[in-house]
């Protein structure tokens, strides 16, 4: 939903198609989804798992460019990997260590429990290109990164329509990174081939 809505914003249009394994860690499952979206012809295969080598390995022996998650994984993918996000845990631990040592704790509430983060907040960071990655798309992608950095660049934004038709982010409307409601999602964009829990 987050790709859609980033190239929606650079007017750009595609499909996306999603497999759930139904875990965070089913490498057969993982390597069986990438194998079938390659067989229906994909261009590229992106993951939100935790460990996502062999979708990146999978892809890259079957040809196929790929957008990795959590980590750089150039070397899973010398040729195919494009970019993709990685934590910035340096970023993160330093804002609880100012956090605890400026006499706050997460058992007295002062600390949430749950922490949510993106590019402006220093929580993920976009990792290096690939090569097949173009100079023109490597600054486009910066811009947008700029934009984020910024405070700019807002991905959900209404209107914003699941697959099916339905509005689910009203016009007018705006769903920032640290939004809890991102947590509630249970639908796919418009643009996504496929559905939730299937």
């Amino acid at each position: 939903t987050c790709l859609l809505a980033i190239l929606k914003h650079h007017c750009l249009s595609l499909s996306s198609y999603v497999i759930f394994t139904g875990d965070w860690a089913q490498p057969v499952k993982e390597a069986e989804a990438t194998n079938s979206l390659a067989d229906q012809g994909v261009d590229v295969i992106s993951m939100h798992v935790d460990s996502p080598k062999v979708i990146v390995e999978t892809a890259e022996r079957r040809g196929i460019y790929s957008s990795g998650f959590h980590a750089v994984q150039t070397e899973l993918a010398p040729n195919g990997y494009l970019t993709g996000t990685a934590w910035d845990f340096p970023s993160v631990y330093s804002q609880y260590v100012e956090l605890f040592q400026g006499g706050k704790t997460l058992m007295n509430g002062q600390i949430s429990h749950l922490i949510r983060g993106g590019l402006k907040e220093k929580f993920v960071k976009l990792a290096p290109f690939g090569p097949a990655v173009s100079a023109e798309t490597q600054a486009k992608a910066e811009e947008s990164v700029a934009e984020a950095n910024a405070g700019e660049l807002v991905i959900y934004q209404g209107e914003i329509k699941d697959n099916s038709g339905k509005i689910e982010v009203p016009a007018g409307e705006v769903w920032t990174v640290t939004d809890g409601r991102l947590d509630g999602m249970n639908w796919l964009a418009e643009g996504a081939v496929g559905k939730v829990g299937g």
